[in-house]
């Protein structure tokens, strides 16, 4: 045997380990599930999180919580919502006020809701029809000798509403432009029904689970003052009264080193809003009380005691009329250059982990869970009432560090309408407590809502697209990721509609396009770095109780980003799993198999080149030395003497 010879021996025997080895390997590949397994897909395998904690509730606004049967939908560029102490809305731009009351109003209960800041100066009119289903009793008051009107609208099912209008030119009997606000937000009511448990899927609780640690709370905290420039009362010429407030939203990470994705009215402070919220929460009581203290010295001749004054103003925070009231005359002041707004100024904060928002001292307190934010860009303007929008509603923040989970990004092609979506927020409505920042575990958890695409529409001026979703969107949500059933971002939690007729759930989000448009403006790439990959492979390897593999995965998130809210839970109850009848963990995990299998493949393919090869060259050696071999023919040679002796 030649060397030749000995090499394809050698190479038929690599090529039938190889072949046997790759065999073996593809039959562990085909009865691991792990090597199939894709977030969205896996819908017989048991989710790690409990699914009621992703129960949808398609409502605007739900009067529940007051004990109120009514669902109402509203357009939130015109309606301020209700808090959680009071259920009243507010206009933003006429100064309306409308409560939600269960029951009649007669005047001494609406003697008590307005308090006595509010005096009647004419007997009541003859009860009206505006709407049908709803009759309307109509009342004149005197708000510090400014006429109001203020309507009472009562339905058959013993629901009230207590409408404040400012009168202004027109009478108590001629008030149309005011009261078809108020019928406009009553034809968004509806009959709440009863409410009951939906289960989730466990594809959408697997999804909820693997989109969770990428979305946080972001806290932008205003601060401003207001100063009086000249007023017929001189002493309150060139007074400052600073204030500061805060509100909340939700932003998701685009790229692994800090850069979150939100809406741009979370990042702003819109003056007409910035005073609303001054006035109700209090931090404008000392320009009001000195105010109305210079006001009541110009209308008559005696001293009037200053105490009197704050006592009025903190009594009227028990009525939410009086208190949107005194915003309008705040307002009303800025827009007579009587006074201005001043050193206006934002600090952003972002909730990682699980420890919730706190203030102490008018600050926001600072730890490893709560961190500060650095503002990079926004598209936003607030929208013309009459032209509409000018530009998206998309903003881009930064905090310090790396290895944070980002979300990839889809396109608005990879949906249609019917699509499922899941949308991942903050709403202040299930924050728990009456106030954002109450240390309460509910400040930590997110909510999740599940819907589908309704359609897709055009924002009115600018003409860019809007995703409509019946998934609930409310406040806090604004800035929160719609993820699809593969798990892409196909838009941004930001706006919702009024029904004309009816009621009815219509959010729109925006497009996930306005959000890359911006990254690409500031020169950003989405970059979902390693966390994301890594955790969502811990998790599909934990579903299949392949405990091992998953525990290797969830330990390196836990190394690259250790404010993670959801991965010591994980880690831990893998710990405690490992090694018992609930491991199923496989010999070699999938990266070990591609890797062997790529080896073996490869080795499978050379072995059979050189075979091929090396056959070839033997055949034609052995042909060459079959043949014979022909000389050429001798010249002749003329005869030659034969020597004799």
């Amino acid at each position: 045997m030649n060397l030749r010879q000995g090499l394809v021996g050698l190479f038929v025997l690599i090529f039938l380990i190889s072949g046997v080895g790759l065999g073996l390997l593809v039959l562990d590949d085909q009865n691991d599930l792990s090597s199939r397994a894709s977030t969205g897909s896996l819908r017989s395998l048991r989710p790690a999180l409990s699914g009621d904690r992703y129960l949808e509730s398609n409502l605007v606004w739900d009067g529940a919580a007051f004990h109120l049967p009514v669902q109402v939908s509203f357009d939130r560029l015109l309606w301020l919502p209700p808090t959680e102490t009071d259920p009243i809305f507010f206009h933003l731009s006429s100064s309306i006020s409308v409560r939600l009351v269960q029951g009649s109003l007669d005047l001494v209960a609406l003697g008590k809701i307005l308090g006595e800041n509010f005096v009647p100066v004419k007997p009541p009119l003859t009860p009206q029809k505006y709407l049908d289903g709803w009759e309307t009793q109509t009342y004149s008051y005197s708000f510090f000798n400014t006429e109001k009107v203020v309507d009472v609208w009562t339905n058959s099912q013993g629901l009230s509403l207590l409408a404040v209008m400012p009168a202004g030119t027109a009478t108590p009997t001629n008030n149309d432009l005011a009261r078809g606000e108020v019928r406009d937000l009553i034809k968004g009511f509806s009959v709440s029904p009863s409410v009951k448990g939906i289960s989730t899927p466990d594809d959408t609780a697997r999804l909820a689970a693997l989109i969770r640690p990428s979305v946080v709370m972001i806290l932008n905290h205003y601060c401003a003052q207001i100063k009086f420039t000249e007023l017929g009362a001189s002493s309150l010429a060139g007074k400052v009264y600073p204030f500061c407030l805060t509100q909340s939203g939700t932003g998701f990470f685009v790229t692994q080193d800090g850069y979150l994705a939100t809406n741009g009215h979370v990042v702003t402070n819109p003056q007409e809003t910035a005073l609303i919220f001054g006035v109700t929460n209090g931090s404008l009581d000392p320009l009001l009380v000195d105010y109305f203290h210079a006001y009541f010295l110009s209308q008559t001749s005696l001293s009037v005691d200053q105490a009197m004054v704050e006592t009025k103003v903190q009594e009227a925070h028990q009525s939410k009329e009086t208190l949107y009231q005194m915003a309008g005359v705040v307002n009303e002041l800025l827009k007579q250059k009587t006074a201005s707004l001043e050193a206006s100024q934002n600090e952003y904060y972002v909730q990682l982990g699980n420890t919730p928002l706190q203030m102490i001292d008018s600050k926001i307190k600072t730890s490893s869970d709560v961190v500060s934010a650095t503002f990079v860009a926004a598209d936003y303007q607030i929208p013309d009432p009459v032209l509409g929008f000018s530009s998206s509603d998309v903003a881009l923040l930064k905090i310090d560090g790396t290895g944070y989970p980002a979300l990839p990004l889809g396109q608005a092609d990879e949906i249609s309408v019917g699509s499922n979506i899941l949308v991942v927020g903050f709403p202040g409505i299930t924050m728990g407590g009456q106030n954002l920042l109450l240390d309460t575990s509910a400040g930590a958890e997110p909510t999740f809502t599940k819907g589908v695409i309704s359609a897709f529409k055009q924002a009115k001026g600018d003409k860019k697209e809007l995703i409509q979703t019946d998934a609930s969107i409310n406040h806090g949500n604004s800035g929160g990721p719609a993820v699809s059933a593969e798990g892409k971002v196909v838009g941004i939690a930001t706006y919702g509609l009024v029904p004309e007729e009816g009621s009815g759930n219509y959010n729109f989000l925006r497009s996930v396009a306005d959000l890359q448009d911006l990254m690409k403006k500031n020169n950003l790439s989405a970059d979902i770095g390693e966390t994301f990959p890594l955790w969502q492979s811990g998790l599909e390897n934990y579903w299949l109780s392949y405990l091992k593999p998953a525990k290797n995965d969830f330990e390196k998130v836990a190394s690259l980003y250790q404010g993670h809210p959801t991965v010591s839970k994980y880690l831990s109850e893998t710990n405690s799993k490992i090694d018992t009848p609930e491991d199923k963990s496989p010999r070699f995990t999938r990266a070990q198999r591609k890797l062997y299998m790529n080896l073996s493949g490869g080795l499978l393919a050379f072995s059979i080149v050189a075979i091929i090869t090396l056959t070839i060259l033997e055949f034609i050696d052995s042909k060459r030395r079959r043949s014979a071999t022909v000389l050429p023919p001798h010249a002749t040679l003329p005869p030659q003497p034969t020597p004799t002796f």
